[in-house]
């Protein structure tokens, strides 16, 4: 009789499951081997031109970005704008920014400036700002003569201060250029008379007087007050000058002027008017007046002619 085999034995025996064993590899043959070669071949190449050609992509979207960051410079900042008249009252005014935000005069301001300063006897240029601009002679067109870059400097900064709420500033340019002048700013086109909407001419000067190497003259009897450059390290020059329009210019140490003292008798003691000397800035006859134009030979190489300097007397507005 044969023995039966253990319980354990046969259960493990009955659901063992079957070994698999994993095919082995195909030998490649003979034939294949240089299909094989070529398929690999293939597959670097392909390999290869996609990482030139990604390589490439990346290449030319950095040039590209680096292209347009050249491009696109910074937009300019400019100062607010500001309307300046030719005279008080006048017809001719212009709005412009005269400097950039960080404070430079800016581009074509000085033109801007010149032309409403001209003298009345020089006619209003024609050509475009851009062409006035590119002159290099001291006048840009005849009898106008470039304003100095110091003076525009100025100019900005007392608009700036007197500019409130975001408004558009307006000034009035009583008297610029006046080539008749001799030994005043105004012949040189480093002085200006003018006038701002809305401020007073004591606040105007009371800034002036702030301003380094700047002359400020306070016509108490006129609408405006005068500012002009200065040579660097000449510090402060103020002057108060009673004259009205068209005066003789009358010097006085203050305004309003102090009581007359009085004598011994109780009658007022003579005048003194012996005041240190003062520069020269005589009263245009009717600020804010223009002559009509006339003709100025001008040479745009060498500036004007010295039509000026010997007619001037043909202009008595400026």
């Amino acid at each position: 009789m044969r023995p039966i085999a253990p319980l354990a034995f046969i259960v493990a025996s009955t659901f063992a499951l079957p070994a698999f064993a994993a095919d082995p590899p195909k030998a490649e043959t003979k034939a294949e081997r240089p299909q094989t070669a070529k398929r690999k071949t293939a597959n670097r190449a392909q390999t290869q031109a996609s990482e030139r050609s990604l390589e490439k992509d990346v290449s030319k979207k950095k040039s590209d970005k680096a292209s347009r960051a050249k491009k696109q410079k910074p937009k300019p900042c400019f100062a607010p704008q500001v309307e300046i008249r030719r005279g008080l009252g006048g017809n001719e005014q212009d709005l412009f920014s005269i400097t950039e935000c960080n404070g430079t005069v800016a581009p074509t301001a000085l033109e801007h400036l010149s032309v409403l300063a001209r003298p009345g006897s020089a006619a209003k240029p024609e050509k475009p700002w851009s062409d006035l601009a590119k002159v290099k002679a001291a006048n840009i067109s005849p009898g106008v003569r470039r304003v100095d870059y110091g003076l525009a400097s100025r100019l900005e900064q007392v608009v700036a201060h007197f500019t409130k709420d975001g408004k558009t500033p307006h000034l009035s340019v009583v008297s610029g250029y006046r080539p008749a002048s001799v030994g005043s700013f105004h012949a040189s086109g480093k002085a200006l008379d003018f006038h701002i909407d809305g401020v007073s001419n004591e606040a105007l000067v009371a800034f002036c007087k702030t301003l380094p190497d700047t002359g400020c003259g306070y016509y108490p009897n006129s609408s405006f007050v005068h500012m002009d450059v200065r040579p660097p390290g000449t510090g402060h020059v103020q002057w108060i000058d009673a004259s009205g329009p068209g005066e003789t210019a009358h010097y006085v140490s203050a305004w309003p002027p102090p009581p007359e003292p009085l004598g011994p008798n109780g009658q007022p003691m003579p005048a003194n008017d012996d005041l240190a000397p003062l520069p020269v800035d005589e009263h245009p006859a009717d600020p804010g007046s223009f002559a009509r134009p006339v003709e100025i030979p001008f040479d745009e190489a060498t500036g004007p002619s010295d039509f000026d300097a010997k007619n001037g007397e043909a202009d008595p507005a400026l």
